[in-house]
């Protein structure tokens, strides 16, 4: 005989079936009845040729495109339940357009929205300054990237400190971690920031075209260059940036405009100038005494001289051995500090097939169970997938 329950009861049956069933769905489907309300929520239904589903996206996650009705999206979520209605609906957690195409029209979007905000007006960019001794890097600690701008900057510049901020440039965390570290590297004495990685696909590149890493681009007191994927790449930050490098090894250039070259020959032609000059007075005095006849002080004047040109000789051999010394130590603790990061980053050990453990982009240790939690994320080198918790009884 059948249980006799209450509409409440069957309907919070059916909630915890769906919700503890379905906790997470990535659905395709195209935007009906969008109605944005005026507290910031974003309410529509999700459809396709036979079917179609409620959806509710709250005003606290983040959206960087327009939605409108018969636009194609891919939405990441999870199934709810409203007894009171006896209705389901999704609660959406992320929206990104469906395919390539719509994809760059998001991007036109922000980018005539940015335009038309000031974002982009040459007099809101800050100069690069002409003397740069401290440089902070946002990019991936993995790429190519980092290791082309370091050993750029070495080459041009060894006496400059890099500060390197290691940075998730891929993925659904990527763009609030870029934003992160733009913040970070201005508690640092930095002269410039790089922000970059290497060059990818228009969904690899998409982190760099939010309106969140544009904001923090644009409120950054700090000169920023941008070095997003390749020459022929652009991206929003590369828009809103100071100034645009067409790599990241481009970027590294634009940040060391001096070179210890130009620093040691420009030391040779003051030191030159220098010698010219006292020798020319030398000269001029030394005719004015001999037109004198005064040999006994013209003696005292000349030992005086040349004791002034041996500690002048002196000097010079000391200013340039102290610069030499100085540059081998910058260099030495440039490699320390850049095997010190490798070896110290968490992404390290990925490139050995291990893989990383987050929760809300912050690392588990081994102290806190998984069983405690109900998702998480594993990251591998190249890859990051969400994971749902689930036990095994016997």
């Amino acid at each position: 005989m059948l249980e006799v329950k209450s509409v409440t009861e069957i309907s919070n049956d059916i909630k915890n079936i769906l919700e503890n069933n379905i906790p997470f769905v990535l659905v395709e489907g195209e935007i009906s009845n969008y109605k944005p309300h005026y507290s910031g929520h974003k309410y529509f239904t999700l459809k396709d040729d036979y079917a179609q589903i409620n959806c509710t996206m709250w005003k606290s996650r983040p959206l960087n495109f327009n939605l409108f009705d018969g636009q194609k999206v891919l939405i990441t979520g999870a199934i709810s339940v409203y007894p009171p209605r006896g209705s389901y609906n999704i609660d959406v957690l992320s929206i990104l357009p469906a395919g390539t195409g719509d994809l760059f029209q998001a991007f036109e979007q922000l980018k005539q929205k940015l335009d038309a905000l000031g974002y982009f007006d040459a007099e809101q960019k800050i100069t690069i300054p002409d003397f740069i001794l401290n440089i902070g890097v946002s990019t991936s600690p993995t790429g190519a990237a980092i290791q082309d701008i370091i050993s750029t900057i070495k080459r041009r510049f060894p006496l400059a400190d890099i500060y390197f901020r290691p940075t998730i440039v891929q993925g659904e965390s990527a763009s609030m971690d870029i934003v992160k570290a733009i913040k970070e590297l201005t508690q640092y004495p930095v002269d410039v920031i790089i922000v970059g990685r290497g060059g990818g696909s228009i969904e690899d590149l998409w982190a760099y075209n939010t309106e969140e890493v544009a904001n923090a681009i644009y409120n950054c007191s700090v000169p920023i260059i941008s070095a997003v994927g390749h020459e022929t790449d652009f991206t929003i930050s590369d828009f809103v940036a100071d100034i645009r490098a067409a790599t990241p090894t481009a970027a590294a250039e634009l940040a060391t405009p001096i070179t210890q070259h130009e620093i040691l020959s420009n030391l040779d032609a003051f030191m030159a100038n220098m010698r010219a000059n006292i020798e020319q007075k030398i000269d001029d005095i030394k005719k004015t005494l001999q037109i004198h006849n005064v040999d006994r002080f013209y003696n005292l004047f000349m030992n005086r001289i040349n004791y002034t040109y041996e500690k002048i000789d002196n000097l010079s051999d000391t200013i340039r051995k102290d610069m030499h010394f100085a540059l081998k130590n910058k260099i030495n603790e440039i490699n320390n500090l850049e095997n010190r990061l490798i070896e110290l980053s968490p992404y390290t050990p990925l490139l050995r097939g291990y893989c990383l453990i987050q929760k809300d982009s912050k690392t588990i240790s081994n102290n806190i169970s998984l069983s405690n939690l109900q998702t998480f994320e594993i990251i591998r080198k190249n890859e990051k997938v969400n994971a749902i918790f689930s036990s095994i009884s016997s």
